[in-house]
C-alpha cells in the first residue's frame, strides 16, 4: 500500500504536580501470590487485588468502564463502598451483561459464549454438586452481585441500539483523583486464570495505575459521555470526536485518546494514527506485543522505520498472527490468500523482512491479551485498543501514550519474558498452510 505520512497533531498539554505512574503484569516473572480461587500459588502481579485496593480508598465515587466483570471479590469491595454512601457506577458490553439466571441460550450464541458460560458456572459452583444455589450467586457471580446490590450499571444497549461495535473498555476511575487503565478484563480468564483449566496463569496482561486529577478528568469526560443521563448513554459515534489530550505526571508525559472515529476525519487524527505518529518517531528500535495487529497503515509506518535501521520487534497471538489479514505477515515479507482467494488490496509485503517477530507461547488455555509498543526504550504505547480497524472505527476504546524511561523499561522486561518462548521467523506450519491455499485456490481456478 502507499505509505501514508505520519502527522504530529497538536495536542492540548495541562501540567500536574500530583501523582504518580505504576505498572503491573500479571504474568511478572519477578513477583508471586495466590490465586484467591483456585488457590494456586502463581507468578504476577495479582491484579485483582490492585483493583480492590484502589477501590477500598474510594471516599466519593468509583465509575469502571470495562467489558467484562466477573471477579467476585471485586464484585464485594464495590458493593461495600456503595453501603458507604459511595457513588459507584458501571458500564459494561451488553453481550456480558448477564448473571446466570439470565443468561442466554449458548446454543445459540456460538461456541465462544458457551465457553464463558460453563466456565462462570464452574466459578459459582462452589460445592460441584452441578446445582446452583442462592448462596453461591451470591459469593461469586459477580454480575448477579452487582444487581442484587442496585448498583447502577448500563451497557451499550443503552442507545437504543444493538450495541456500539464492542464496548471495549477497560479502565476505572477512583474519586477523579486515581486511574487504572487496563489491558485485562476484569475477569479470572484475563487476570488469574481459567478456572477449569489448572496450568492457566490468565492471559497475558498489563495495568497501569495513575494518580493524577489531570488525567482522571480526562478518563471522567470520557466516561460522562457513555453514561449520558444514566438512563440512556453515548457509545460509538454518538460520543462527541476528541482527539490527543497530553498531561504530566511527575515528569512522564501521558497522552490520551479514546475511540471511535469516524471515517469522516483523516486517519492521522484517529487513535491508530497517534499510534504510528509515535512509530514514526523511532529511532532505534520499536518491541510490541499485540493481541491483533491488522492496520495497514501502522505496518507501513514501521516498515518505514525499519528501512532506516530502525529494530523491530513484533509478538502476536498465535489465534491472531498467522490469519491473511495479520500485518505479521507483511513483517515476514509474506502473505496469504483469502477464502475468496483474494489477497488484501493494501498488503504490502516487506521486501527487507523482519526477523524477530513471530507468535507467542504461553500456558495453556491462555492468549497473548496484550496490547503495547514500546519505543526507543522511553515510550510505551498501551490500553484496550488493538491495532486493527474494528478497535479504531467501531469499538469504545482507550490508548494512553506514556513517555517515561522508567515506564518504559518495565513494558520492555515483559517484551522480553514474552519473546524468550517465542516462535519467531515464518514456521514451517505457515508456509504449509500459504501453499496449500494458494494450491486450493489454483484447483478453483481462482488463482
Amino acid at each position: 500500500m502507499k505509505f501514508l505520512k505520519v502527522l504530529t497533531f497538536a495536542s492540548l498539554v495541562v501540567t500536574s504536580a500530583y501523582g504518580n505512574v505504576s505498572v503491573y503484569f500479571n504474568q511478572n516473572s519477578l513477583t508471586s501470590y495466590t490465586d484467591p480461587y483456585r488457590n494456586i500459588s502463581r507468578r504476577g502481579d495479582n491484579l485483582e487485588a490492585v483493583l480492590i485496593k484502589e477501590v477500598a480508598a474510594a471516599k466519593k465515587s468509583i465509575f469502571v468502564a470495562v467489558q467484562e466483570i466477573r471477579l467476585p471479590l471485586l464484585a464485594k469491595a464495590l458493593i461495600e463502598k456503595h453501603k458507604e454512601g459511595v457513588d459507584v457506577r458501571i458500564v459494561l458490553e451488553h453481550d456480558y451483561n448477564f448473571n446466570i439466571l439470565s443468561q442466554r441460550d449458548p446454543n445459540t450464541d456460538g461456541e465462544y459464549e458457551a465457553s464463558k458460560l460453563t466456565e462462570l458456572k464452574a466459578l459459582v459452583d462452589m460445592n460441584r454438586d452441578g446445582r446452583i444455589q442462592k448462596e453461591e450467586l451470591e459469593a461469586r457471580d459477580a454480575i448477579y452481585m452487582l444487581q442484587s446490590a442496585n448498583i447502577k450499571m448500563m451497557d451499550d444497549t443503552s442507545d437504543n441500539s444493538s450495541g456500539s461495535g464492542l464496548m471495549h473498555h477497560k479502565f476505572m476511575i477512583v474519586d477523579g483523583k486515581t486511574t487504572v487503565v487496563s489491558t485485562a478484563n476484569f475477569t479470572l480468564s484475563c487476570i488469574h486464570g481459567d478456572i477449569l483449566t489448572p496450568s492457566s496463569r490468565g492471559n497475558a496482561n498489563s495495568m497501569t495505575v495513575v494518580q493524577s486529577t489531570t488525567f482522571a478528568k480526562i478518563f471522567t469526560e470520557e466516561f460522562s459521555q457513555l453514561w449520558g443521563n444514566g438512563r440512556r448513554g453515548n457509545f460509538g459515534h454518538n460520543k462527541t470526536y476528541r482527539g490527543p489530550v497530553t498531561t504530566s505526571v511527575k515528569g512522564a508525559k501521558i497522552t490520551v485518546q479514546f475511540s471511535p472515529t469516524s471515517q469522516r476525519y483523516n486517519w492521522e487524527e484517529s487513535v491508530n494514527g497517534l499510534i504510528a505518529t509515535h512509530i514514526g518517531k523511532a529511532k532505534s528500535s520499536i518491541n510490541a506485543a499485540l493481541f491483533v495487529f491488522s492496520d495497514q497503515n501502522i505496518s507501513d509506518a514501521m516498515e518505514k522505520r525499519h528501512n532506516q535501521g530502525v529494530d523491530i520487534g513484533v509478538i502476536i497471538e498465535p489465534k491472531f498472527a498467522y490469519r491473511y489479514y495479520s500485518e505479521l505477515l507483511d513483517l515476514l515479507g509474506l502473505e496469504m490468500l483469502n477464502q475468496k482467494c483474494n489477497f488484501e488490496s493494501e498488503n504490502n509485503p516487506w521486501k527487507n523482512e523482519a526477523k524477530d517477530v513471530g507468535m507467542a507461547s504461553l500456558p495453556y488455555g491462555d492468549v497473548l491479551h496484550h496490547k503495547f509498543g514500546v519505543v526507543d526504550n522511553r515510550t510505551v504505547i498501551v490500553g484496550s485498543q488493538n491495532w486493527s480497524d474494528a478497535a479504531n472505527y467501531i469499538n469504545d476504546e482507550t490508548l494512553i501514550v506514556i513517555e517515561d524511561a522508567t515506564i518504559a523499561g518495565q513494558f520492555t522486561q515483559e517484551y522480553n519474558r514474552i519473546k524468550k518462548t517465542a516462535r519467531l521467523g515464518a514456521t514451517t506450519w505457515l508456509k504449509d498452510q500459504i501453499k496449500k491455499q494458494e494450491e486450493a485456490c489454483v484447483y478453483l481456478g481462482r488463482y
